[in-house]
């Protein structure tokens, strides 16, 4: 039995490493210490099958010898030739110990091939048994040897590392090394139990190393075991459904082959979307600290799809990065118009400057939009290698990193994420912690990352609807200057006409003309004067008011004039108060009311209704309409007319000033309503359709009556 967990732990681990060297040569990597790590791999593979096939006894002693021989010989050379690659970190690794390591293979590999050739030209069996016993502790002190000097390489890279997170790390890498190869070790030249973990371990040991390579970093302890966890049970619940979906059928083959093939489609099928499950659930269980981050930072990254503003994403992110607790420093910094400077919009922690420089940061800059992130320890450990290979070559590019190490310190952060859209960096977001010197995990960057790329869509939204904007602003100024032209130009006209006239008249006829240029003039005494209501800074917000009593006796003024419509009051009892001048109020409902009025006398008259009620608005549903700042309760002002109604072209138009249908007025009255409502911080809608018009005012209600609305 023993013999068997052997065999399947020997199996099992040359999968492992066949699936390891497989996935380094798919990703086509070229580097030496990725094209070593294969052949390391590929070695151990056959180091595994032969063990297996030793101990079931399937091949005779000599030709188990000579597998068992030749692929312990070329250990040497793979084991040595990995670590001298993955310590120096160079395209060329250190020759001495490659080629000590390859002149021993060679030599192995020689000895095995005379034992194993020559095995008819030994007098007897016990002779041959003696000379491939003398091969084989050859074999077993030549990989001891490797071993040391493998482990060597590592202390002595640990011993140039300056950076104390790196030495930690290195530290654990280089006792874990020589603690597996150790085993190895034992594996191979004893028969005892210790062998069937002396399969499995190096290629738990391979994985471990995969990791390393292709994250380009040394992981620590809990961010490993965290990956081989979600690994194994990953592994767990596949092996489950695929021995449930084919074990009931094992003896009858062609239902067998039928249920191997629908699993294998099942399996892939479930693959994505259960991998994320079992990722998030074990990490949520075991790794909570870290799994709350993450959600933390994909629940922003959700929240600001809804945000348009870039000062409000910033604040935003700030603060529930903050409230996260895995940072004690963090800042947003968002490129100004002309390129020149990122701005800064927030920060917590220490402050970092207000501004940076484009042009004094450009090494930062310029690798923050190719790299997209930049880890200050990364950045040191490059640094401190190019400085010990000391070649002129590399000069330029260490004083490069210098200068990127100084600006990350002095923005306070040990992790940069770009905020890159097409090439073009638009911003930053930069964090650190400064309880811990460790890198942050792979995961956290992950989410980090995907955090910048929505808070990239924000900005250029936010960007995009600045122009916009601005567009429509311009537009409404060239059509405001064109209707203050026009209603000056007409008055201008008459007075002119009746001024010529005056010399061409009589003196019973110069009274009509003087009083045609008085009215004109009255005219245009009228439009500077709505015009500078338009213009001329609004007053604060005033006192609290009663918006029904205003609205009683505003129209109590309304029912004094001349008109045909019946108006009628719909007040809402206990109607929150709002803060407002009360004036400004009053001109609203005369605008309002009067507009509604005059639209209905062509037919004859109507019904103009004026409604109060409370409304509840979503921050969201606020922020799309225009209301400032998180106010969730309003007093809606309702004013509901059954005239005509007004055309969708007439409605886009409607608060452009100067923008009228009427024969008489200056097109300024819903303009100015439009201005007022927001500057108390409310939003004025309108609606209309054939026998119906509606305008809604929704003011917020005062911060006293918004406490005892929240509360009741």
């Amino acid at each position: 039995m023993e013999n068997w967990y052997r065999i399947q732990a020997a199996l099992l681990a040359a999968i492992i490493c066949t699936a390891l060297a497989v996935n380094v040569i798919l990703r086509a990597r070229r580097h030496l210490p990725f094209r070593r790590f294969a052949w390391l791999n590929m070695n151990l593979v056959a180091w595994f099958v032969t063990d297996a096939v030793v101990v079931t006894d399937a091949a005779n002693e000599v030709v188990a010898f000579a597998a068992r021989g030749f692929v312990a010989a070329l250990v040497p050379t793979t084991l040595v030739g990995f670590f001298a690659a993955f310590v120096s970190d160079e395209e060329r690794s250190s020759r001495w110990p490659t080629g000590l390591a390859a002149t021993a293979s060679a030599l192995l590999v020689l000895g095995v091939a005379v034992v194993w050739l020559g095995a008819d030209l030994f007098g007897d069996d016990e002779a041959w048994a003696r000379a491939a016993q003398m091969v084989a502790w050859a074999n077993f002190g030549a990989i001891a040897g490797a071993v040391v000097l493998s482990v060597t390489l590592m202390y002595n890279r640990f011993r140039r590392v300056e950076l104390p997170a790196e030495r930690t790390r290195l530290a654990y890498l280089t006792l874990a090394s020589a603690a597996v190869l150790t085993l190895a070790l034992l594996a191979y030249a004893t028969d005892v139990a210790v062998a069937v973990f002396g399969n499995m371990v190096p290629a738990v040991y391979m994985y471990f190393m995969f990791q390393v390579l292709t994250l380009r970093r040394i992981l620590d302890l809990f961010e490993f075991l965290g990956r081989f966890v979600v690994l194994a049970g990953f592994a767990l619940v596949l092996s489950i459904i695929y021995a449930v979906l084919v074990a009931w059928w094992r003896h009858d083959f062609a239902l067998f082959l039928f249920n191997t093939v629908i699993a294998t489609i099942v399996i892939l099928i479930l693959l994505d979307p259960l991998r994320s499950f079992i990722e998030e659930k074990l990490n949520e269980l075991i790794f909570r600290e870290k799994f709350e981050f993450t959600k933390q930072a994909e629940a922003i990254r959700k929240s600001l799809t809804n945000v348009i503003d870039v000062g409000a994403m910033a604040e935003l992110m700030l603060s529930r990065l903050e409230a996260s607790r895995q940072l004690t420093h963090a800042a947003v910094f968002v490129r100004d118009e002309e390129g020149l400077a990122f701005d800064r919009l927030g920060f917590v922690g220490t402050a970092p400057p207000p501004s940076l420089d484009a042009i004094v940061a450009r090494p930062l800059l310029t690798r923050l939009a190719t790299q997209k992130v930049l880890l200050i320890e990364s950045l040191e450990a490059e640094q401190a290698e190019l400085r010990e290979r000391g070649a002129v070559e590399d000069q330029a590019q260490v004083e490069i990193l210098e200068a990127v190490v100084k600006t990350m310190t002095e923005l306070e952060a040990a992790l940069l994420v770009a905020f890159e859209s097409d090439g073009q960096l638009l911003g930053f977001l930069g964090v650190k912690d400064e309880r811990l010197r460790e890198a942050y995990s792979a995961d956290q960057i992950k989410s980090l990352a995907a955090l910048a790329a929505q808070a990239t869509i924000t900005i250029e939204n936010s960007r995009l609807f600045d122009r916009i904007r601005e567009r429509d602003r311009l537009a409404a100024v060239g059509e405001m200057a064109a209707g203050l032209a026009h209603e000056i130009r007409n008055p201008l006209g008459s007075i002119k006409g009746a001024a010529q006239l005056l010399t061409e008249v009589d003196a019973d006829q110069r009274a009509t003309f003087l009083d045609i240029i008085t009215d004109e003039v009255n005219r245009l005494d009228g439009v500077v004067s709505q015009f500078l209501t338009y213009a001329r800074p609004l007053k604060g917000k005033g006192d609290v008011i009663d918006v029904n009593e205003v609205l009683r006796r505003t129209l109590t003024l309304l029912s004094a004039s001349e008109h045909s419509s019946e108006v009628e009051l719909v007040a809402a009892p206990n109607l929150p108060s709002i803060r407002s001048d009360p004036e400004l109020l009053r001109q609203i409902t005369l605008n309002l009311s009067r507009n509604a009025i005059e639209a209905m006398e062509p037919q004859g008259g109507g019904r103009l209704v004026i409604s109060t009620a409370l409304s509840w608005r979503t921050p969201e549903a606020a922020a799309r309409a225009g209301a400032s700042g998180d106010q969730l309760a309003f007093v809606r002002i309702r004013f509901e007319d059954d005239g005509p109604g007004m055309p969708p072209e007439v409605m886009e138009r409607l608060f452009i000033p100067f923008y009228t249908t009427k024969s008489q007025g200056t097109g300024l009255g819903l303009a100015i309503c439009q201005r007022i409502v927001k500057s108390l911080g409310g939003t004025i809608e309108v609606s209309s359709r054939v026998g119906r018009t509606t305008f809604a005012v929704y003011l917020p209600v005062s911060e006293a009556s918004s406490r005892t609305t929240t509360a009741s």
